[in-house]
């Protein structure tokens, strides 16, 4: 949700990442909308060059999408196809969480796969060439440190942690009104909202390839990332004769641009919000099970945001339970309790029972418990207990119900709910006092409290940004001159720095929390 501050926050990103030209490029394609390359040197007023440059930039970063279309001149005239230029807005916040990417990649895999993702999210897309020249430019250089690069890729291919870079340009053909779109197979296009598509969503997903190529590689010799080890003599005389196609598609694989894919990352961490909340609100068995559930079909789900878990069988769920070390302990009508625990009603596929975890039901309560800790912290107990009351209320409540039912006083209710509605955390209907009816309206609030987000986001970034300007003086000294008082600036610097950046990784945290789970 691009608010008025998530706004002003990816522009400052793109301020302090790639300086000023590319933010002013960047700045007036969000608030303007998709443009033409025209139409963007008319309004940022800048160079021609300079505007391609920048947009370049932003393409190389994966925070900008072009596409092609059809447009019609006039009457008589044969229509000309126009280049158009849309923000990736979501990709822009994700620079935010590249350290939180870093760590699931060296928790799941290893160190050389973490220096190689390091590289795709500093320099946002590279060839297959590139990231291995770029890591062994840290290595040895020895024939077995390449071999162990490959692999390393290779694994950072197979958990989709990396992926194909999308068409650099498709073409959207005219559709007519009554045309219904067609939908392409594979998770990128299912991200996309069911109805009618934007201009927007299909260049994306025209862009996105199949995940058949999206997630395939072809090494130099020849051989793709799904060869197996042992060939059958009966399949011998078929892999001849493909050995001329794989060798061709070798050398196109040079100029295959590869980039992080942000989505198996979010993927990654709602599982974990998921996991977290259940462990602390029911207990570790739970979440043990409802770990394993999703461990078992993550390569199942189609978009980031699926509201029940794939459907698994109590032989599968309990094999994927005792796979952990912590679960090995729990017994059969243990791992059943947690599935009631979770609230797994069993339903049948095929001729067995089948269970799924209701995972948007979670989410609204990491939503909740979110929202009623900022209550809490902000207005107090009884304002915590009146929304609370009145977020789990479908219906509007009168002032005398709500402080019947809280045991507030009556005179504090009235102050206490005209500060929350004056601070948009509620919703009167009814001017006059005897018959004001309030309410929460979670669609309208979660906005509210993610532009808050942003906000707060937006000016932490800006006070790191601040501190580090005050302190360039002592961040270039060497080592051995910073003794005495200029020491002690920069320890003071440093200890601002992990207090002001770790804040703000949590701020994301609650951030990802209403925007991308």
């Amino acid at each position: 949700m691009a608010t008025q501050y998530g706004i002003q926050l990816a522009v400052h990103l793109i301020s302090s990442h790639f300086g000023n030209l590319v933010a002013k490029v960047f700045d007036c394609l969000l608030r303007k909308g998709t443009l033409t390359l025209a139409n963007i040197i008319r309004f940022t007023d800048l160079p021609p060059q300079q505007v391609k440059s920048c947009i370049l930039v932003l393409i190389q970063h994966n925070c900008v999408q072009a596409y092609a279309m059809q447009q019609e001149v006039g009457f008589g005239e044969a229509p000309r196809v126009i280049t158009q230029y849309t923000v990736l807005f979501y990709n822009i916040l994700h620079r935010l969480r590249f350290a939180k990417f870093l760590a699931i990649v060296s928790e799941e895999l290893d160190k050389e796969c973490e220096e190689i993702l390091e590289g795709l999210l500093q320099h946002g897309r590279l060839t297959l060439e590139q990231i291995l020249d770029r890591a062994k430019s840290n290595q040895s250089g020895e024939p077995v440190v390449q071999d162990s690069l490959r692999e390393s890729f290779i694994k950072l291919v197979r958990a989709r942690f990396v992926e194909r870079c999308p068409a650099p340009e498709p073409f959207l053909a005219p559709q007519s009104k009554e045309e219904t779109p067609a939908r392409k197979r594979g998770a990128k296009s299912a991200k996309l909202v069911e109805g009618p598509q934007t201009i927007e969503q299909r260049a994306i997903a025209a862009a996105a390839p199949m995940d058949a190529k999206r997630f395939s590689v072809i090494m130099n010799t020849g051989t793709d990332v799904d060869d197996s080890p042992n060939v059958a003599v009966g399949e011998k005389r078929k892999q001849d004769a493909l050995e001329l196609d794989k060798e061709s598609g070798a050398s196109c694989e040079k100029d295959v641009l590869w980039r992080a894919n942000f989505e198996e990352f979010v993927r990654r961490l709602r599982h974990k919000a998921c996991i977290a909340n259940v462990k602390t609100r029911l207990d570790d068995g739970a979440a043990i099970v409802l770990s394993a559930m999703l461990e078992a079909t993550r390569s199942e789900e189609t978009k980031v945001k699926i509201e029940n878990s794939v459907p698994l069988s109590m032989d599968t769920i309990f094999e994927g339970v005792i796979k952990s070390e912590a679960g090995r302990s729990m017994t059969l009508e243990r791992v059943r309790s947690s599935l009631i625990q979770l609230g797994c009603a069993p339903g049948v596929t095929g001729a067995a029972e089948s269970y799924s975890v209701d995972l948007k039901n979670i989410i609204e309560l990491v939503q909740n418990d979110e929202v009623e800790s900022i209550i809490l912290k902000r207005f107090g107990k009884e304002a915590y207990r009146i929304f609370r009351l009145l977020s789990k209320s479908y219906h509007l409540l009168e002032t005398d119900k709500i402080s019947d039912t809280t045991f507030v006083e009556k005179k504090d209710t009235a102050k206490i709910l005209y500060q929350l509605w004056k601070d948009e955390y509620l919703q009167m209907e009814g001017r006059q006092t005897q018959f004001q009816l309030w309410k929460v309206t979670k669609d309208t609030l979660w906005g509210h409290v993610l532009n808050e987000m942003y906000h707060s986001a937006l000016n932490l970034s800006l006070r790191v940004a601040y501190e580090l300007e005050q302190e360039q003086e002592i961040i270039q000294l060497p080592r051995e001159k910073r003794v005495g008082a200029l020491g002690s600036r920069f320890e003071r610097l440093r200890k601002v720095r992990i207090l002001l950046e770790s804040s703000l990784m949590k701020l994301d945290d609650a951030i990802m929390v209403y925007n991308d789970f």
